[in-house]
């Protein structure tokens, strides 16, 4: 995902040229105004032109609860929770999280009063669409707008300064997407050199599937990726995909010629339809569409692709991502077009909105992570330290890049190709959103407080890509660009691999199999232009992410875990106890069926008790009116946790851990009062012989503990008879005559067994 150089210009000299003058202001700007909307300097090479323009925009609406969206989605995606995966409609978001009718109406009051035109708001109501004149867009904001000829010949409004709304308006929204800038966001792609199937065929003008290095083409084929990723075996189990379907955003319009001349080299029939929002896809971009398709449509041939294709101008970007979150069709997203967090500054809050969205509805979305490894904002600002918008969202899987020099035996890096011949891998540290609670993994510090990226990383090198088919030529092609798409194909075959219909938003199913999931990268950095990038280390890391995917586990831990699938190893302290004294300890570890540990998973503890009552964890709230307690916990990130059980009766108390309704342990405890407590002392008896038996007399033990039985052995303690506290003399029969038996007896008490009489010896008749 590389754009091409932008220079910076002086919005001064810009607004001279051609702003759209302002009106005298009314009574009603005495009310205090709000800044909405930033801008940004114009693109060098960009016109700016003295003609009012009918442009559009967005409003991002203010949601009515951000604390019960925020609790939803935490709980959404924790493992154990009473609503884990429980993905909401489009109509349910909106019912529950959706802006107000109220503040919609008065929206559009507003802006109405200045001649534009309010559409209906989207159908997860967080975004509105406003259209207009620059002329009425600069009245309702209060400030100049200006019209450019971009380069590519597009033009496209933007605000000379900052946007402002009054006080009472402004707190309807949380930002304006559109206006802030009119450089468009790119992901060009890199090149090096240059009857159906379910799974492709061989294509021989892709260059050989059998070579562990790039082929003569200089990348991998559909084969060789599918090896590298874990496709291989999926494919050969009939998982294709099938059952999904993947939107693929783009602000450019593929090659529908291209794309058929790569599936049949394939032997592939993929299912593409296109969605034209806003009125379609701009010109350029072409090469991006054709190898997004192209990617998708090989690795997971089973899928349903949907095309959504925006212009790249005002608020094109955002509609785009607006519509494929509200036709809520597809179970995956992928983008591979973007630009650094500071351009333009309103875009991603407008974004978050609809990530946020897709989240609740349990889509899946992936973006690439940047060509300028850690300095995303080279050409647009500066090249100083930067990450990529959209991968660095908290609800968006940001994927990196590597080189690949060998499938077998596994050969990767960092990729980095130096500023003057290509890029490297983006990666670093959000200046935007704050570190979610899902990103720990070993080598992250506790003291990082932002957003990470990237998340993870495939291949990238154009001199190691993607082989794709395009302009009439075969040839390998590279970038973070081809990363998205990848992933996308591999979530998809996962989905169906899983049997289930949507893995949701994975990025807390990716940190909790940090350990197991991924191959960890070691070698390379991103620092292209040698401005203190990052470095690939052990564990996650600012270069790699959490590593590439391990074609052995990563899609077998994709799968949501259940009851039926998870171990459980318990420690537990002794299932006895003094009432009032100390009490039982329970540790369990749980794990997936692959080893997996299971972090932030929510578990429903009960203990159940037949007189007085039980607590869990001393927690008075546990306590429950008939006396049993309810209790929930979560696992920390090795999937352990920890709880007591306490008790104020003597008796049996059952002790139960659920996780999604099914039972993952049970165990009884038996409490004893302190009296009871102590193991008995050492008994004394007698035996007299009888004809094939022996009578037995035993004469209790001195201490006080209370003996609840006895036990005899024959045979040194090897097997125990157990017979009545209360009878003190038993016949042992059924035994030889004139034979001689060695007989040693204990006492019992609730605390256990107590030591064993002197063994006595006798001869029956």
């Amino acid at each position: 995902m590389k754009r091409s150089p932008r220079a910076l210009a002086l919005v001064a000299a810009v607004v001279s040229l051609g702003a759209t003058t302002l009106p005298a202001l009314s009574a009603r700007a005495l009310e205090p105004r709000v800044v909405v909307a930033a801008t940004s300097p114009i693109p060098r090479g960009d016109v700016v032109v003295s003609a009012p323009l009918r442009t559009s925009f967005d409003l991002v609406l203010a949601r009515r609860d951000n604390a019960a969206l925020s609790s939803f989605l935490s709980d959404l995606y924790r493992v154990g929770s009473p609503t884990y995966h429980h993905f909401l409609t489009t109509a349910q978001f909106a019912q529950h999280f959706g802006a107000s009718t109220a503040s919609i109406d008065r929206l559009r009051a507003y802006f109405a009063r200045f001649g534009l035109n309010v559409g209906a708001p989207s159908k997860g109501r967080v975004i509105l669409h406003v259209s207009g004149t620059t002329r009425d867009i600069a009245r309702a904001f209060a400030t100049p707008v200006v019209t450019v000829r971009r380069r590519d010949g597009v033009l496209a409004a933007q605000f000379a300064r900052s946007a402002t709304l009054p006080s009472s308006v402004a707190r309807l929204v949380t930002g304006v997407a559109g206006l802030s800038t009119v450089a468009p966001a790119s992901a060009p792609t890199l090149h090096a050199n240059a009857s159906s199937r379910v799974t492709p065929g061989t294509c021989p003008s892709a260059g050989s599937t059998t070579t562990n290095s790039p082929n003569t083409l200089g990348g991998y084929t559909l084969q060789q990726q599918a090896q590298l990723y874990g496709l291989t075996d999926a494919w050969a189990r009939g998982d294709t995909g099938a059952g999904q379907t993947i939107a693929i955003y783009e602000l450019g319009v593929y090659n529908s010629a291209d794309v058929t001349a790569y599936a049949s080299c394939y032997s592939l029939s993929p299912s593409i339809t296109t969605v034209n929002v806003d009125g379609g896809g701009s010109s350029g971009g072409a090469d991006e569409a054709t190898l997004d398709v192209e990617e998708v449509a090989g690795l997971a041939p089973g899928a349903a692709i949907t095309v959504y294709a925006g212009p790249n101008s005002g608020s094109g970007p955002t509609d785009t991502y607006a519509r494929i979150a509200d036709d809520n069709t597809a179970q995956i997203a992928t983008t591979s077009w973007g630009t650094c967090e500071g351009d333009p500054s309103g875009s991603p809050s407008a974004e978050q909105a609809i990530f946020e969205q897709m989240a609740a509805q349990g889509q899946t979305m992936f973006a690439s992570a940047g060509d300028y490894g850690s300095s995303d904002c080279t050409g647009i600002t500066t090249n100083a330290l930067a990450v990529d918008d959209p991968a660095s969202q908290p609800f968006v899987t940001g994927v990196g890049g590597l080189t690949v020099n060998s499938i077998s035996p596994l050969s990767e890096k960092v990729w980095n190709s130096g500023s003057s011949s290509g890029g490297a891998g983006g990666g670093g540290v959000s200046s935007l959103w704050s570190r979610p609670s899902w990103q720990v993994a070993p080598g992250i510090s506790s003291t990082q407080t932002m957003r990470m990226v990237p998340d993870l990383s495939v291949m990238a090198d154009p001199n190691s890509g993607f082989i794709e088919y395009y302009s009439g030529s075969w040839g390998s092609i590279g970038g973070t660009s081809i990363g998205s798409p990848l992933m996308s194909a591999v979530a998809a075959v996962g989905a169906q691999s899983c049997d289930v219909s949507r893995l949701g938003f994975l990025n807390p199913t990716l940190y909790a199999m940090a350990n197991t999931g991924f191959n960890d990268v070691t070698t390379g950095s991103n620092d292209i232009f040698g401005v203190g990038g990052y470095s690939a280390g052990p564990g996650y890391d600012m270069a790699s992410g959490l590593g590439s995917p391990n074609p052995a586990t990563f899609l077998s831990e994709l799968c949501p875990p259940t009851a039926a699938t998870i171990k459980a190893n318990a420690v537990l302290s002794g299932t006895r106890a003094v009432v009032g004294g100390t009490e039982p300890t329970l540790n369990l570890t749980l794990t997936s069926a692959s080893g997996q540990p299971l972090a932030n998973a929510m578990l429903s503890v009960s203990a159940s008790v037949t007189n007085g009552f039980a607590l869990i964890d001393n927690d008075q709230g546990s306590r429950s009116k008939s006396g049993n307690a309810n209790y929930t916990v979560t696992t920390d990130a090795n999937g352990q946790v920890s709880l007591s059980v306490f008790a104020t009766s003597p008796g049996p108390v059952t002790l139960t851990v659920d996780y999604q309704g099914g039972t993952v342990y049970s165990t009884t405890l038996h409490f004893v009062n302190a009296a009871s407590s102590a193991r008995p002392g050492a008994p004394s008896i007698s035996l007299a012989p009888l004809a094939g038996a022996l009578r037995l007399h035993v004469k209790p033990p001195a201490s006080r503990a209370t003996v609840t039985s006895y036990q005899y052995s024959l045979n040194g303690g090897a097997t125990w008879v157990t017979f009545s506290a209360k009878t003190l003399t038993i016949t042992i029969a059924h035994l030889a005559r004139a034979r001689t038996y060695r007989v040693v007896v204990r006492a019992l008490s609730a605390a256990g067994a107590g030591p064993r009489s002197k063994p006595t010896t006798a001869t029956t008749r």
